[in-house]
């Protein structure tokens, strides 16, 4: 009665302490709290302290996500010393995780996790987490440290977190990735010859992962609950594909296996909630029907997974080389390089993939997968992360990004060949829905590009294919081929490994430099070649519309324009796109040999219906009409029509820059004259003197006979729109009637012209631009 009286009483003590707003002042208290209360009395209310700071359910704790360190320099500095590595409230965790243990909800674990355990199978880091409780639903039961980092994963792929999370603009500045990178540091030192050293143990330590050949039975830990065995629910194969790693001890003791202890399970945490959110194959039906499937990161999520990415390979390539001294001795690596060397294919490798995978296949085409492409690249260049002698933490090959990739690293894309070629292949199939004029989509495929151009990257990238698939056809394009899914019966078995562990079942290789493949790049070229065709389009519309001299003086629109944008880029940002979809193009070619492109320039609105960005059509007597050849490019957008408006230009609607009256009886003035002197019209054109070239500029028609169409229209409203016509709808415009305005003050003012004087120097100035167009310019047009 009494213990039970002192519970509630610490309780409502942190009750009270999550009440106080001022953040900052909470932590004082909190850390007060810790320091003055025994650990017996902080053993039972850990789980709540927890969910109050990293939230749970509907409450989104203490928002580590929205704190930082600009507008809330004094909140994020007191909640980063509280929750530091060596903190107030670590070093709790760290005394209580000797035999204290609890239960995580079984629903906050990543989708097919749960799916794995309610199947019967088992994930092997939960081998010796699963109880089940009067042989009642699994639960997960947890050390104090490993509740501690579930609860510090979760807090990132929380839904009702998310909800009110906003996009880092710098993770440097936000609290939540500041801790994680501190933890990273800390854990995984990347300056030091050990890890950091576990507290005394007293008592044995679980370790992340059971290890030993037992590993498909039941295991009841000697300072663990004490829970019911139920071997006959399990399946013989629960242990799922992923990877274990080389150590035989199921319960580790104080020594050199506890060194690892922390760090594996951290590392293993972060894998589990950020990288295994969705499987890449669904292996039941009921998977399609549930949210969770189609769970999608958000970019803070991919900059965290960049950011672990990024301290694994910096971790990781600190490894000791081994050391051969002698034939008759075996050197035995220690522990911590033990650990190094297993880190990335027994923890990282698969859920990474997978993770890659999803997101190369239903993120959105928009400029935000550019954080997804760069943790793709940053994985797949591990020697741009290697400490140099000089340096404290920044990788060696920051300034020379281009230099040539070291047979060393061949191991490396050899191990992880389908991040190499499967997820370049995923790429190059998005690459076909994105916009290329746009300047992120153009950098994208430049950066994806430049890295597969490394000197002596596709070298080792076709070696290993080739080592790995080993079959008897397996040359470069030229070479017999047997096609693009083929794998030989003598494949390697670390190929067939490699396949079975990562992709689905029934998964179809497509080798990197089949004839499928080449295919596919020449048609990339193609796509290139588009999208800079494109980009010409819109420099010339925009130098035509560029006005100079008088003109531009006297454009007042242009007052309100931005004179040196095209759309939503300006001149110089049109360049760097060219710039990199030309690079793009050569770094494709050296990649896959293939003759490099020529491209045309010349802008497509010069070429009639027989160009190749069209649907096939022919010319009938009612104009041009679809082949079914054509209606099949039409309907698979691999051709279109430039759709343009082609009519009279006398009947479009009335746009906002013109008076609508003023439209109207203009269109009725012009409409009488054609109608009453259309043929007169016809023959004072078609007069070979002065007088019909100069009729020719003042009747001009819609559609000059030599023009080229830009959409097909029937042959008799062809020849409707070739027929001169008198058109003064021009004169509707408010930017005319501003010009003819400023002219008669500046007249009146200057030289005192009235109305009728100002009427006649219209005329004046009229025939005087007929009789210069005609004498200058002759007329492209033959009249009928």
């Amino acid at each position: 009665m009494a213990a039970s009286m002192t519970g509630s009483h610490i309780l409502s003590q942190v009750q009270s302490l999550n009440a106080v707003k001022a953040l900052h002042q909470r932590c004082i208290e909190l850390e007060k709290f810790l320091r003055n209360t025994s650990t017996k009395e902080l053993k039972n209310i850990l789980p709540y302290l927890f969910e109050k700071i990293f939230g749970y359910g509907l409450d989104p704790g203490w928002g580590l996500d929205l704190i930082s360190r600009s507008s809330s320099p004094q909140d994020f500095d007191y909640v980063r010393r509280l929750l530091a590595p060596e903190g107030p409230l670590l070093s709790v965790v760290y005394t209580l995780m000797m035999d204290s243990f609890y239960e995580f909800p079984m629903n906050n674990l990543p989708s097919p996790t749960q799916h794995l355990i309610e199947d019967g199978s088992l994930p092997i880091f939960y081998a010796n987490k699963l109880q089940y409780h009067n042989y009642g639903r699994p639960i997960i039961v947890l050390n104090a440290y490993e509740l501690y980092m579930f609860h510090l994963a979760y807090h990132l792929v929380n839904p009702n977190v998310q909800k009110h999370s906003t996009n880092w603009s710098n993770i440097t500045d936000t609290l939540y990735p500041v801790l994680i990178e501190d933890y990273l540091n800390y854990f995984l030192p990347l300056n030091k010859d050990s890890l950091p050293k576990m507290p005394t143990v007293q008592t044995p330590v679980r370790s992340p992962v059971m290890h030993s050949p037992m590993a498909g039975k039941s295991f009841n830990m000697a300072s663990s609950p004490p829970s019911p065995q139920r071997p006959s629910l399990l399946k013989s194969s629960f242990v799922s594909a992923q990877k274990q790693h080389v150590q035989t001890a199921t319960v580790i003791s104080q020594g050199e296996t506890t060194e690892t202890y922390r760090s594996d399970t951290m590392i293993q945490v972060f894998a589990e909630f950020w990288l295994n959110q969705n499987p890449i194959s669904i292996d039941r039906q009921s998977f399609s029907h549930t949210a969770s499937e189609n769970f999608m990161p958000t970019t803070n999520h991919v900059r965290l997974v960049r950011l672990l990415v990024k301290h694994v390979h910096n971790f990781v390539n600190t490894v000791k080389p081994e050391v051969v001294s002698s034939p008759y001795q075996s050197h035995i690596p220690s522990m911590l390089d033990e650990f190094k060397r297993s880190l990335i294919p027994h923890v990282i490798q698969k859920k990474l993939y997978t993770f890659l995978r999803h997101g190369f296949d239903r993120w959105p085409l928009d400029c935000s997968f550019r954080l997804l492409l760069e943790t793709w690249l940053t994985y797949i260049q591990p020697w741009r992360y290697v400490l140099s002698k000089s340096s404290t933490g920044r990788r060696d090959s920051d300034a020379n990004d281009s230099k040539t990739v070291e047979e060393k690293w061949f191991s490396f894309v050899e191990d992880n060949l389908l991040f190499y070629t499967v997820l370049h292949q995923e790429f190059t199939q998005r690459v076909f829905r994105m916009d290329l004029t746009t300047q992120f989509n153009a950098c994208m495929l430049f950066r994806a590009n430049k890295v597969y151009s490394l000197p002596n990257l596709s070298n080792m990238i076709f070696r290993a294919e080739r080592d790995m698939c080993n079959a008897i056809w397996m040359g470069r394009p030229g070479h017999p081929d047997l096609g693009g899914s083929y794998i030989s019966p003598e494949a390697s078995l670390s190929l067939n490994t490699q396949i079975s562990e990562l992709e689905k079942p029934g998964f179809q290789y497509c080798r990197m430099y089949s004839k499928e493949m080449i295919h596919t790049m020449k048609a990339i070229l193609g796509h290139i070649e588009v999208a800079k065709q494109i980009l010409s389009v819109q420099e010339e519309s925009f130098n035509r519309t560029k006005k100079s001299g008088l003109a531009a003086i006297f454009d007042v629109s242009s007052w309100f324009q931005d004179d040196h944008s095209m759309g939503d880029m300006s001149p110089s940002e049109v360049k760097k796109v060219h710039s990199y979809l030309d690079t793009a193009a050569v770094n494709i070619c050296y990649i896959s040999e293939i003759e490099s492109p020529r491209f045309d320039q010349s802008s497509y609105l010069e070429h009639s219906l027989t160009s190749d960005r069209i649907p096939d059509c022919e010319e009938t007597k009612e104009g041009f009409l679809l082949t079914p050849l054509g209606r099949h490019q039409l309907m698979n957008k691999m051709r279109k029509f430039d759709v343009v408006y082609q009519g009279d230009p006398d009947l479009q609607p009335i746009r906002s820059f013109e008076n609508a009256t003023l439209v109207r009886v203009l269109h009725y003035f012009c409409n009488f004259i054609n109608t009453q002197y259309g043929q007169d019209i016809q023959n004072l054109c078609d007069r070979n003197d002065l007088i019909g070239r100069m009729a020719q500029v003042y009747f001009a028609p819609p559609l000059p006979l030599n023009s080229n169409l830009n959409s097909p229209i029937s042959s008799t409203r062809k020849q409707t729109l070739q027929l001169p016509r008198l058109s003064l709808r021009p004169l509707a415009s408010y930017r005319t009637l501003v010009y003819v305005g400023l002219c008669y003050l500046v007249l009146t003012l200057w030289w005192g012209v009235g109305p009728v004087g100002f009427f006649f120097c219209v005329i004046g100035v009229v025939l005087l631009y007929g009789f210069f167009s005609a004498m200058i310019h002759r007329s492209s047009v033959k009249m009928n």
